[in-house]
């Protein structure tokens, strides 16, 4: 069979987490994720971690037909597990011999098949097929699947694992600063595997580019375009022409082109391989693609100015300015609310239309490129059937829309989505962060009755957690949660200034606001304590350390820290 889709990918090593380990107890483990999350090489530093290395099969089925998966796998384990090379002419093990070549391996062997993003019921028939074999000869399977459906198994896997599990926690210390490494865990967030390629690109070029490729980004899709853009630059013309051959086979070999590139040097899009081979990661094959079939741009003088145009800048869906003909205003705090012009939208036709009209009401612009809706939310179909349903769901938007306004609010333009610019787009997300910069501005400056002033507002502004109607849906997690530790950042500072000006009342119902969040946050637990003593209730005070005690070792099977069971003995010795 043709040789690189057996070949194993350069172990990488890393904190391994308890949740992976599991893997090695269980005979047959699904690994699964959104495109971008799964790192092979991370997969491989775990199985070599058992020593089983030398016996792992290793198998990329993306582009094998279902009805050939058998023989293939057979073949990628007669390559590693037989002694010698098949004699030329000696024809293909049939699939009906796979489970004999299993009861042949070593014990103890591993198989893992990457399926990408094909989930099909051939995985069902080979899995019933081959799974007395596996389990009585004590050979380990995974199967990994980047899809956010379950993968279509026998009886179900004994182990399920995400694949965002694999990565490495510790592979940012050290990056660049605080601020950095949080934007970067921020636009990767699940993509586990982007993340290690931005990474090895910060290694292999210069943590400048990755920086600045995150300036110029509103999303995944946005920053490997970036990346790609203001690295291709970079190249030399043989690392160009090797990158072109990867786009077009899905692999490289040094002696596949005329200068000696190696798969480490074309990081962070090829992911190095046994014997000098590279394999292309999926998720990056859109963008690489684009920036390659792109003209390269002249070096342009601006000599009056003193500028000069080094590259061309990856266009974006722009908002053109325009007189504005109404006023948009959008709830996205809680269940999803639209009103133009004061008139709010009554019902919507589907969940998929709002879904994409929310993510283009939390964009920068209130706008995305076409691409980016497509990997978002059909990822995993067929490309013509995702455009077709992309187009369904803004044709279910507008449609809703007409019962409040004739102009069109979602609109295409410059190859993406947008809301029409001839709108006042107001955003209650936008507000809120608007609302707590004015707060901490007037902090800093210490005027402390504008801030208690601004924080108040900031806080009433949120109804809920961000998208509460779609708690399922991936991209909401990391600015629900962001929004989340912001709101409670703010309860915090706003008590301050209540404790400090003596509104002890005040202090007591946001310090209660901040529990109903976060019930085992020990310094609101605090709060209350000093608040009831101050007010003479030594005894609510005393039951409240006991609640956060009790909270404590409910929760997360801890103790009060030192600072509270101290503030207790001094309240508790006070009354005494």
């Amino acid at each position: 069979m043709y040789l690189p889709p057996v070949l194993r990918p350069l172990a990488a090593q890393g904190v391994i987490s308890p949740a992976v380990q599991r893997i090695a107890e269980a005979p047959f483990s699904v690994v699964r994720g959104v495109p971008g999350s799964y790192a092979a090489e991370r997969l491989a530093g775990v199985i070599d971690s058992w020593q089983r290395w030398n016996d792992c099969v290793w198998l990329r089925a993306q582009d094998i037909r279902p009805t050939e998966l058998a023989q293939s796998l057979a073949a990628a384990c007669g390559h590693r597990w037989l002694p010698t090379e098949p004699q030329p002419g000696t024809r293909p093990l049939p699939a009906l011999r796979l489970g004999e070549m299993i009861y042949g391996a070593p014990e103890g062997a591993v198989i893992v098949l990457e399926l990408g993003r094909r989930v099909t019921p051939g995985l069902t028939r080979l899995v019933k097929a081959i799974r007395l074999a596996i389990t009585e000869r004590g050979v380990r399977m995974v199967v990994v699947s980047e899809s956010r459906l379950h993968p279509p198994v026998a009886r179900g896997p004994d182990c399920v694992v995400s694949a965002s599990d694999l990565a490495d926690n510790t592979a940012l210390d050290g990056y660049s600063s605080a601020p950095d490494r949080a934007r970067l865990l921020r636009f990767t967030g699940r993509h586990a595997a982007v993340l290690d390629d931005v990474l090895a690109a910060a290694r292999l070029w210069s943590p400048d580019a990755v920086d600045e490729a995150l300036n110029s980004s509103y999303g995944v899709p946005s920053l490997l375009g970036c990346l790609t853009t203001a690295l291709l630059d970079r190249l030399t013309p043989e690392q160009r022409s090797a990158l072109q051959v990867a786009v077009a086979v899905g692999y490289w070999h040094p002696q596949m082109g005329t200068g000696p590139v190696t798969s480490e040097q074309l990081r962070p899009w090829l992911v190095p391989m046994e014997q000098q081979w590279g394999w292309l990661r999926p998720i990056w094959a859109s963008s690489l693609r684009r920036e390659l079939t792109r003209p390269r741009p002249t070096r342009q003088h601006w000599f009056g100015g003193g500028r000069a145009a080094l590259r061309e800048v990856p266009r974006l869906p722009t908002v053109q300015a325009a007189p504005r003909q109404g006023r948009l205003q959008a709830q996205l705090l809680g269940s999803l609310e639209v009103q133009v012009n004061g008139a709010p939208v009554a019902s919507w036709n589907g969940q998929r239309g709002t879904s994409v009209l929310r993510y283009l009401l939390y964009r920068k612009q209130h706008a995305c490129a076409r691409d980016e809706l497509l990997e978002e939310f059909w990822h995993d179909a067929p490309a013509a059937a995702a455009r077709n349903r992309l187009q369904v769901a803004v044709s279910g938007l507008r449609r809703a829309f007409l019962g409040v306004t004739a102009l069109n609010v979602v609109e295409y333009a410059d190859g993406g989505y947008r809301i029409n610019p001839k709108l006042l787009v107001e955003v209650d997300v936008e507000t809120f962060e608007r609302g707590l910069s004015a707060a901490a501005a007037s902090e800093r400056a210490d005027i402390q009755e504008d801030a208690r002033t601004a924080y108040r507002h900031a806080i009433a502004i949120y109804r809920g957690d961000f998208a509460a109607d779609a708690p399922f849906e991936q991209w909401t997690l990391l600015p629900r949660e962001s929004l989340r530790i912001k709101l409670v950042d703010a309860l915090d500072r706003l008590s301050r200034i209540e404790l400090t000006d003596h509104r002890t009342d005040d202090c007591i119902a946001t310090a209660h606001r901040m529990l109903d969040i976060d019930p085992c946050r020990e310094d609101a637990h605090r709060l209350l304590m000093r608040c009831y003593a101050e007010q003479g209730r030594t005894y609510q005070a005393l039951r409240q350390y006991e609640f956060c005690a009790r909270i404590l070792q409910a929760r997360i099977d801890a103790s009060p820290a030192p600072d509270t069971i101290r503030l207790y003995d001094a309240i508790r010795n006070s009354s005494a």
